[in-house]
């Protein structure tokens, strides 16, 4: 069969030869090019071979052929046009090519036409389907008609043929794919919308090579179309990018060839992706970025190294590394820069730089910044402050970086007011907020003062159970005396109680566990002072990595739930720890201890101490809730063997202790301890005081404190205070060798300060009573050591009785000072930098603060293997042979 191709017409060709130079589309010459379906058709009057009285049938058989077409849903061209453009013809006859003119004439993309002859009673129908482009012959269509009665039938039966006709001419029957090489034919049909069957148009077509051009695996996209009896054969004709036979790596010195290879998502023996390979090479260009060459530009070529091959070469120049040799602030007049500089996340490059980092130039940090200004100024007065899109330029000294500002007037806080649904008096209110404080000392108005302030409010009316209270400040500006005038408008909304709490992330704490640390439960009315107390309580456990309090409405709005969402976390340890001393030399300890045994909140623990001079064995239980109660109850087995200087003591014996919750922070602890003890060895310079021991004792204790603690966690608190005051009791009414009073207070104060940093106070202070007999040497006071003093060795800092030994004092007092700051924030990674200092005094000495000190610094670290501290304290004073010492502790969790 003869085909001849034609290119395809019409608007979509135009867009896609605009868009992709390399198409071309190929049809047969028996196929139509379509605007859309079957695109339109042009019905013409029919010849009539017939006596004169049926000449009407001429017009009213393309008439009732137009409505069977038109039903069928075919675009048809009006017969007002089509008699329009015969009668500018002038033609009388119509044969075929008559109509191929008329109908491009009457833009139709089909024509239709005929004749109609009577045969005795019957009617016979001649209908012929052209294509005007196309130098095929019309396609002929016959019809019998028995009577006029039967003629309708019979010109649906013809619109029937003349519809299947043309959609097997404009459905696509076979879809294939020439010229691919490394790619199979799937990876390109999968790519395409269109399958066999749908109808054929040119506009989806050019969608599809749109498509493929898109994927940037080929370098050109050809579509054939041939006609065939079942319809349209698509073909595409693709001529593949090359193939990556290598990816070499030129001009690069400061980043390795690894490096930018691993980064890249272009892989040898893959095709060339220009749209994957663009990717790449900004994402080589920020691996420069961070380090500090800004200006490095990134490109590529590729080298023929077979036919259907290349070799991707990646072109580096790096240029010169830069920093940040400048900020600016401009407009800034009523604040000082170095202040504003502070408030930054990015910084000039300075002596440090190689340790902090500072000085490189992380653009994600711009916008940030501009905030972190616009903020700092509206925290201080200036509420019209703009601040502009940092300007970044690269000079020859490095990088410059503007921030425009204009900091407009600075206002002051004016009047303080309240209205809405007030539950307490005005200045109860203006207790809980700072506003007024400010007011009154007339400082500039603070934007985020105020967020606190609202913040409290809603927090005050929680406490009485109004959950959903609101607190909408309104403000208002005097221009003229620069004053802001607040006016807290208080929404209470309704009252709201406790309808379910609800425990859910726990599968080995008991909900009895959690439900015990709470101060909400059903029925009770809703405080957000309880709930923000339940859920640091429950931090404070320490048996979990995250604690959330959700709270939900019910259908009742005066009912609400609380859902406790819990992450649990290894509550079982074992730790080890080793150190050095000029007592102990080398020492190790050793301690396996599982804190929420069968998940019920008990504590067991086995530890154990082995060194040159001390060996110690304990067991502990401890239940902090007897019954799920505020009581808690423990006991304690130890053994203690310690070779002293002058003596060598071993200690076996027992404890109860107990405690009992007084409040939301504090707890009752009591205990008592009666123990056995060996005094042997002893040297024949010991004091009187030792010599006097030796042999068998026991001793009796009893021994009561009251714990204050508000820290915000267990393990490395940034806020709160501990306080701890306690006496203990020998002797007397609970008889036993010894007989004492010794009271000790020691105080933690934790305190964030910038950068993430925390503060932290500690002193312990305590006093020994004699009430029968000389205190035991091994119940006085000694210094020194990661726990008390560092820097000096393990109890150096004693007195000294008259003939010249070391005894314990009976009045102690030591101070720790620290600065902890996050290393590896993500890595739990911390510093410290620390000041101690502290001394022992005897029982008729007076308490002078002359003071033994140290200066030291340290890593703490939540490590793998459990939290870890290695310090280092060098000491100020002369005492013995200290120099200063390294000293660390270590543990495992499990």
């Amino acid at each position: 069969m003869r085909t001849d191709r034609r290119p395809l017409r019409g608007p979509a060709l135009n867009t896609a030869l605009a868009l992709l130079t390399a198409v071309i589309l190929t049809l047969s010459s028996g196929l139509p090019a379509l605007a859309a379906d079957t695109g339109r058709l042009a019905v013409f009057p029919f010849a009539v071979n017939a006596p004169a009285e049926f000449d009407y049938l001429g017009r009213d058989i393309p008439s009732l052929l137009r409505d069977e077409l038109q039903a069928r849903g075919f675009e048809l061209v009006a017969g007002e046009k089509i008699q329009a453009v015969i009668a500018n013809s002038g033609k009388e006859e119509l044969n075929s090519q008559a109509v191929k003119n008329l109908a491009l004439q009457a833009n139709a993309d089909y024509a239709v036409y005929g004749s109609v002859s009577q045969l005795g009673d019957n009617l016979s129908l001649d209908i012929r389907l052209l294509d005007p482009l196309s130098m095929a012959p019309p396609k002929a269509f016959y019809a019998t008609a028995q009577g006029l009665i039967n003629l309708q039938p019979a010109l649906s039966g013809a619109a029937d043929k003349l519809q299947n006709s043309l959609q097997r001419r404009t459905t696509i029957s076979e879809i294939n794919v020439r010229g691919n090489k490394t790619l199979g034919e799937d990876v390109v049909l999968m790519r395409l919308n269109i399958q066999e069957g749908d109808p054929f148009s040119a506009p989806a077509i050019d969608e599809e090579v749109k498509r493929l051009y898109a994927t940037g695996y080929f370098d050109d996209i050809r579509v054939h179309a041939d006609q065939t009896p079942e319809g349209v054969d698509l073909t595409f004709e693709v001529r593949e990018r090359p193939l990556l036979s290598g990816i070499e790596v030129r001009g690069n010195e400061e980043l390795g060839d690894d490096d930018i290879l691993e980064a890249m998502s272009t892989k040898p023996d893959s095709v060339l992706n220009p749209k994957i390979l663009s990717q790449d090479l900004d994402t080589i260009r920020e691996l420069y970025r961070k380090e500090g060459y800004y200006q490095a530009k990134i490109d590529y070529s590729r080298e023929q190294t077979a036919a259907g091959q290349a070799k991707l070469i990646v072109d580096v120049q790096e240029g010169d590394k830069q920093y940040i040799t400048e900020i600016r602030i401009k407009g800034a007049q009523k604040l000082d820069q170095d202040e504003l500089k502070d408030e930054l996340a990015l910084s000039e490059r300075g002596l440090f730089s190689w340790i902090t980092g500072g000085g490189v130039l992380r653009e994600e940090a711009l916008d940030r910044d501009a905030a972190a200004l616009e903020a700092y100024y509206a925290n201080r007065g200036f509420m019209d402050v703009r601040v502009g899109q940092p300007e970044v330029s690269y000079q020859d000294d490095g990088i410059h970086v503007i921030f425009q500002v204009q900091e407009g007037p600075r206002y002051k806080v004016g009047s303080v007011d309240f209205d809405g649904e007030l539950i307490a008096e005005q200045e109860q209110l203006l207790e809980v907020t700072e506003m007024d404080n400010m007011a009154r000392e007339e400082e500039p108005f603070s934007r985020s003062t105020l967020r606190d302030d609202v913040q409290a409010l809603t927090d005050f009316y929680s406490n009485y159970g109004y959950a959903f209270a609101e607190a909408s400040p309104n403000l208002r500006k005097n221009p003229q005396e620069k004053t802001i005038d607040i006016k807290f408008s208080l929404t209470k909304k309704q009252q709201v109680y406790i309808n379910r709490v609800t425990v859910s992330g726990n599968t080995k704490t008991r909900d009895n566990v959690i439900r015990r640390n709470l101060y909400l439960t059903e029925g009770d009315r809703f405080s957000g002072q309880r709930l923000k107390f339940s859920r640091q309580r429950l931090v404070r456990s320490d048996y979990f990595e995250d604690v959330q309090m959700e709270t939900s409405r019910t259908a009742d709005p005066e009912l609400m739930d609380i859902n406790v969402k819990v992450k649990e976390k290894s509550t079982g340890s074992f730790s080890a720890g080793a150190g050095y001393s000029s007592v102990d030399n080398v020492f190790f300890t050793g301690r396996i201890q599982e804190r929420n045994l069968f998940g019920k909140g008990y504590n067991l623990s086995f530890q154990g101490t082995l060194g040159g001079s001390t060996t110690r064995y304990m067991a502990s239980f401890w239940n902090p809730h007897l019954y799920d109660g505020p009581l808690g109850a423990g006991v304690d087995l130890y053994n203690i063997v310690r070779d002293y200087d002058d003596y060598d003591l071993d200690t076996t014996g027992g404890k109860m202790k107990f405690a009992y919750s007084v409040g939301t922070y504090t707890r009752l602890f009591w205990n008592y301890s009666l123990q056995e003890y060996q005094v042997s060895d002893i040297d024949a310079d010991a004091s009187d005081d030792i010599k006097d021991l030796e042999g068998s004792n026991l001793a009796s204790k009893a021994a009561v404190s009251l714990t204050r603690d508000t820290t915000n966690r267990r393990l490395n608190p940034s806020r709160g205070t501990k306080n701890t005051l306690g006496v203990e009791y020998a002797g007397g009414i609970l008889g036993g060798d010894d007989s004492f009073i010794k009271p000790e207070y020691e105080f933690s104060y934790f305190h964030p300060l910038f950068w993430k940093a925390v503060f932290n106070w500690h002193w312990k202070a305590g006093w020994i009573f004699e009430t029968e007999d000389e205190v035991p040497d091994y119940e006085r006071f000694y210094l020194g050591g990661i726990n008390t003093v560092r820097g000096y060795d393990y109890r150096d800092i004693c007195i000294t009785d008259q003939e010249g030994d070391d005894i314990g004092g009976y009045k102690s007092l030591y101070t720790n000072l620290e600065l902890i700051f996050p290393i590896k924030d993500d890595m739990g990674l911390l510093g410290v930098l620390f000041f101690d200092a502290g001394d022992v005094w005897d029982k008729n000495e007076t308490i002078e603060l002359d003071l033994y000190k140290s200066v030291g610094a340290g890593i703490r670290w939540n490590s793998p293997m459990g939290p870890l501290r290695l310090e280092y304290g060098y000491p100020l004073d002369d005492l013995e042979d200290n120099n200063g010492q390294f000293e660390f502790t270590v543990g495992q969790a499990f």
